[in-house]
């Protein structure tokens, strides 16, 4: 007898959502749902309703998270600040963002000379 396929139980959608948003692993939302995380996966993979639970609660998630480091770095927290500068903006340690399509010119000055050999280089000679 072939054995029957788990499916999403009764407000399956909700608890995701609901743990989802709250930032709960999807080991620990599978156990919420009464499955195995194999079978979550399975669920996710073939149900486009679950798949797209789990991302809507994970982007009201990253929404919370960014609003609190965004708080914290304009209080003054310089680590919250540099982490979304380089993260939302690009900015990296000992780089400079803005010289991607910069022009790069090399400049070669000859090393000193003694005098002699520079006043030889610098006479003028006369056709005769």
């Amino acid at each position: 007898m072939p054995r029957i396929k788990k499916v999403l139980p009764e407000g399956g959608l909700e608890t995701i959502r609901t743990l989802g948003k709250r930032g709960v692993n999807e080991t620990d939302i599978a156990k919420a749902l009464g499955m195995s995380y194999d079978t979550w996966l399975r669920i996710k993979r073939e149900n486009p309703e679950a798949k797209q639970a789990i991302q809507e609660a994970r982007a009201v998630e990253e929404g919370k998270l960014v609003g609190v480091l965004y708080e914290k770095a304009m209080k003054g927290d310089a680590t919250c600040a540099m982490f979304l500068l380089k993260t939302r903006h690009g900015y990296l340690e000992g780089k400079d963002v803005n010289s991607g399509n910069a022009v790069q010119v090399n400049i070669t000055i000859p090393g000193s000379m003694d005098p002699e050999d520079y006043k030889k280089q610098i006479e003028v000679k006369q056709d005769e």
